[in-house]
């Protein structure tokens, strides 16, 4: 006897066939006549239907495919094909996205048009559910949105034209409200149709699962053919072979697999079964094994022209081992601890055994023919899957798996499943076949562990990284981010509280946060609230431990905890060793949340951690004050030695120069006195000389001849030459005289003693005074040409400064310019060897007292006797030798914006760029080793910079000569 419940499930699902076919019909009609372009996806993302304005939208025309599959592919593609490239990607990224979480999406993309023009649409799309909840689809319409004008509201350009815009524009909203009504009618006429066309797809697909499950375990032989008899779909059942190999039945066509009798019995009941569209039964032999066996064949009609055939084995065999091996199966079954299922390959639950009742709470009914997805925890269904599709490749046994499945009272509990699959005598897999028993308790034990040992791994990682680290900042940010990281929460943060100032508050150093949560650091408001909340207790060291904001008891403080979006809340305080007093926050926002007793223990243990590290840092940071402090102060009484070292030697230099000017004043006017009378008296004794050379000519006139021993003595003293000469030698004596007087006058003008604070002075005076006394190294000496100074000076005012002082600068820059000159000539040596102790740059000391007299007699000694001085030669050197021909200094003076500046450049060997960088360091000097102090050139700076306000600089490279650049305000107040 075949199971009635067979046969009620095929009725059924031909009757749920024939009315979906119905509502198909409906649907279609509906969506055809709506102003819309409509559109739909089945579960898969694949689309399976356009309504006929979308297919007249875009000049698509479907073809009669030969299949199914190909119509489904062909419908598939159209919406790829019509879609602009550029937009293609971008809308399917929206388009599966939307599909992994069930969301409704709008896209907008350019649409091919039946006439070749791409048009910008809006694309709604809502998801489809099934009646039992599952998801099966999109629904979606368009909108062509190329003609819909952008600014409706928008002003007109002119006055003029403002009639017939708001015209158009009020004809214009007219259109869209009508258009807008009649998409909402449109709209809710599809929803009625997709509601009740999805109830009976749902229906549909639950006969359908049930009687797949059933026909797994059925020892029946299941066939659906055609009106042919063709083959298109069979399930061998537990019986055997029936002349058709089960890998190889497409195509085939029943009647031709049987034997001849057989066969036409088949042609027969075929046609009846088309004809009335009645059930048609009917009993036959086959020779199998050297004995004939007795089968049934049950013939059940289906839509479109095809026929359920239904085979079973009536030998009296066959039922008694079906019944024993039934009976045994069940008594396994029913005194077995475990759940023990079957499932389709499609993961249909067919059979489950009676005690998942009493471990998961189901009845069987609800449970059979269902799907094992819904009853598996989302995060797990991937397990469950994979694990399946393992055993359908491999067709081994796979290891055992862990995942949760849902309790009826929607607790979830944690089982163990071991799989395999069942195959029939060709080795094709039919079904799985499993048993799976509860490891909650084991599970949540090692879960508990798991954790334990987390938060232990947490603790020694935490106290190792704010141990190891003593930047208090550090040590906050990593408790919080680690806190927050292993709780779960959505906030936590760190208070100081500062207790110190006029009115105590509590200030957050460091949050984290989700992204969605605003920040709170430096909200004052917040503060005075929390202040309130738990002031009290964080100073006394007690825990406040909220598992739900909704059961505070002070109003206050419950406002404060919603404000902020908090549904559970607790706070620890941090006490250190050296007073500082804090808190930690952690709050949740998204309900319920009990706070373990063993993560109250462990954040105890972390502020207990972190008050230890805070006072190592205290005492770190104090320490590194302290030694901060003492160094400052070294580097202070360091910097004041040097300064005090600087001074010393200023002072020592002030006090030379101060002695050699009084000196040179001393001379200067000491000899100035007999100069005077000298000079004086010159042009007396020139007078008297003409008058008794005159009255010795009246002599010889008048006692001619003269006696003879006036005649000797006038021979021995050779009268004649002593006329022409005496005259001369007073000349000369005058001409000496008057160069007495200018270098006197120019050495007074150098040493300015008589003169305090700055005046308005010339320049080029003190420039030329300088020169005046450089003067015996300008000339030519053994084994140097005369050095040539250019003067280019420009036309500059009266410039108030120090005239002594800047005296010193130029003394200091010029006798630096003529020692590098002579260097580079000295004899025998080549240009190249020249820079190992360049005088260019700190032969800048002011001379001693001993060098500056010698200066001063050689000078006078020259101005007295100047052509009792033999000049030597200047060695002219060839290019060749790379020495200089034609040592130079070139002195210019001009004024630019407010400075007055004086260049003077000497075309010697230059500088290293290490040495120019150093150029005025005290004490730095490139000359052996009591010929300079390195004095000169720091002092100099000194007197332009500090005492002026100016600038001075060097420009120098090896080879290149150096230039001094000193620039002098030019607006100044003279001091009295």
């Amino acid at each position: 006897m075949f199971s009635k419940k067979v046969q009620n499930y095929v009725k059924q699902i031909i009757v749920e066939e024939e009315e979906i076919q119905q509502d198909e019909k409906v649907f279609c009609q509906q969506a055809d006549i709506a102003p819309l372009m409509i559109w739909m996806s089945g579960y898969n993302a694949l689309y399976c239907y356009f309504n006929s304005n979308w297919l007249k939208f875009t000049g698509t025309h479907l073809t009669k495919a030969a299949s199914a599959s190909a119509r489904e592919e062909e419908i598939g593609n159209i919406w790829t094909g019509s879609v602009h490239p550029e937009d293609r990607q971008r809308c399917e990224d929206i388009y599966l996205r939307a599909f992994a979480t069930y969301d409704s999406f709008q896209r907008q993309y350019r649409l091919r048009r039946a006439d070749g023009e791409y048009r910008w649409i809006l694309d709604t799309a809502a998801p489809r559910f099934a009646a039992d909840g599952s998801f099966v689809g999109y629904i979606g319409y368009c909108i062509d949105l190329t003609e819909v004008p952008i600014g409706i509201d928008q002003p007109s350009l002119t006055e003029s034209c403002s009639l017939s815009t708001n015209s158009s524009r009020r004809l214009r909203k007219i259109t869209d409200r009508e258009r807008a009504t009649e998409l909402a009618k449109a709209l809710e006429q599809l929803q009625a149709e997709i509601s009740k066309r999805q109830a009976v797809e749902a229906q549909l697909r639950q006969k359908t699962s049930e009687f797949a499950a059933i026909l797994q375990v059925l020892p029946d032989s299941y066939f659906r053919i055609d009106a042919a008899g063709s083959i298109l779909d069979y399930k061998q059942g537990l019986m055997e072979s029936l002349y058709i190999p089960p890998e190889d039945y497409q195509g085939k066509s029943l009647p031709e697999c049987l034997p001849t009798a057989v066969g036409d019995r088949f042609h027969q009941a075929i046609n009846q079964v088309l004809e009335t569209q009645y059930e048609v039964s009917f009993e036959y032999s086959l020779p199998q094994l050297g004995e004939n066996n007795n089968f049934e064949a049950r013939l059940l009609p289906l839509p479109e022209q095809q026929i359920i055939v239904l085979v079973r084995d009536t030998s009296d065999k066959s039922q008694a081992a079906l019944i024993e091996s039934d009976a045994k199966f069940r008594s396994i079954v029913e005194n077995a601890n475990n759940i023990i299922f079957a499932l389709t390959l499609e993961g249909i639950f067919s059979y489950v055994s009676p005690n998942w009742t009493e471990i998961l709470g189901h009845e069987i009914a609800e449970v059979e023919g269902k799907s094992f997805i819904p009853f598996i925890h989302p995060d797990d269904v991937h397990i469950c899957v994979d694990y399946f599709q393992r055993i359908l490749t491999t067709s081994e046994k796979q290891k055992a798996i862990e995942y949760r499945v849902q309790h009826k009272n929607g607790n979830w509990r944690w089982h163990t499943s071991n799989s395999s699959a069942i195959k029939d005598a060709n080795g094709n897999i039919l079904y799985f076949v499993g048993i799976c028993y509860d490891t909650t308790d084991r599970k949540e034990a090692e879960i508990a562990l798991r954790e334990s040992a987390q938060r232990e791994a947490l603790l020694n990682r935490l106290s190792s990284q704010i141990r190891a680290s003593l930047d208090l900042n550090y040590i906050v940010e990593t408790a919080v981010q680690e806190i927050r990281n292993l709780f779960q929460i959505d906030r936590c943060a760190f208070f100081w509280y500062r207790q110190d100032a006029d009115v105590p508050y509590w200030e957050r150093v460091y949050e984290a946060k989700s992204s969605f949560l605003p920040c709170l650091l430096n909200q004052q408001e917040a503060i005075h609230a929390e202040i309130k909340l738990i002031a009290a207790k964080t100073l006394n060291g007690e825990i406040i431990r909220i598992d739900d904001t909704e059961t505070v008891g002070d109003s206050i403080a419950q406002q404060f905890l919603q404000d902020f979006g908090f549904t559970a809340f607790m706070a620890l305080p941090v006490h250190t060793q050296s007073g500082e007093i804090g808190a930690f926050s952690c709050g949740y926002c998204s309900g319920f949340r009990p706070w373990l007793n063993n993560e109250v223990e462990l954040l105890q243990a972390v502020t207990v951690q972190l008050a230890i590290a805070i006072d190592q840092a205290k005492l770190y940071t104090q320490s590194r004050i302290t030694a901060q402090t003492a160094q400052d102060k070294a580097q202070q009484l360091e910097a004041a030695l040097l300064e005090l070292q600087q001074t010393q030697t200023q002072l020592i230099q002030t006090e030379k120069m101060s002695s050699l000017g009084q000196l040179v004043a001393g001379i200067a006017h000491e000899i100035n006195n007999p100069v005077n009378f000298i000079y004086g008296n010159i042009s007396h004794a020139s007078e008297y000389t003409k008058d008794l050379l005159h009255l010795v000519e009246l002599y010889q006139q008048s006692y001619c001849p003269p006696t003879p021993e006036i005649d000797r003595q006038i021979n021995t003293i050779d009268l004649e030459f002593l006329k022409q000469d005496l005259p001369k030698i007073l000349e000369s004596m005058k001409m000496g005289a008057e160069r007495i007087r200018q270098i006197v006058l120019s050495l007074r003008n150098f040493s300015r003693l008589d003169e305090d604070g700055t005046k308005a002075v010339d320049i080029h005076e003190g420039m030329d005074s300088t020169l005046l006394l450089l003067q015996n190294r300008l000339k030519a000496k053994p084994g140097h040409p005369e050095i040539q100074v250019i003067r280019d000076y420009g036309n500059l005012p009266p410039v108030v400064c120090h005239a002594g002082q800047m005296n010193q600068v130029f003394m200091n820059v010029l006798t630096n310019a003529i020692d590098a000159l002579e260097e580079s000539y000295s004899a025998g040596r080549p240009s190249a060897n020249i820079n190992s102790h360049l005088s260019l740059v700190n032969n800048t000391e002011q001379r001693t007292n001993e060098r500056q007299l010698l200066l001063l007699s050689e000078t006078l000694r020259v101005a007295c006797f100047p052509e009792g001085v033999q000049a030597g030669k200047p060695v002219q050197r060839t290019a060749s030798q790379g020495q200089m021909t034609s040592p130079q200094i070139h002195i210019r003076s001009l004024i630019q914006e407010d400075y007055v500046i004086i260049r003077v450049a000497d075309n010697g060997p230059g500088m290293s760029e290490e040495v120019r960088k150093r150029l005025f360091d005290p004490f730095f000097t490139t000359k052996p080793v009591g010929k300079g102090t390195g004095m000169g050139l720091s002092i100099s700076y000194q007197i332009v910079v500090q005492k002026h306000g100016g600038k001075i600089h060097c420009i120098s490279a090896p080879g290149e000569g150096a230039e001094f650049v000193v620039m002098i305000p030019l607006k100044q107040e003279p001091s009295t």
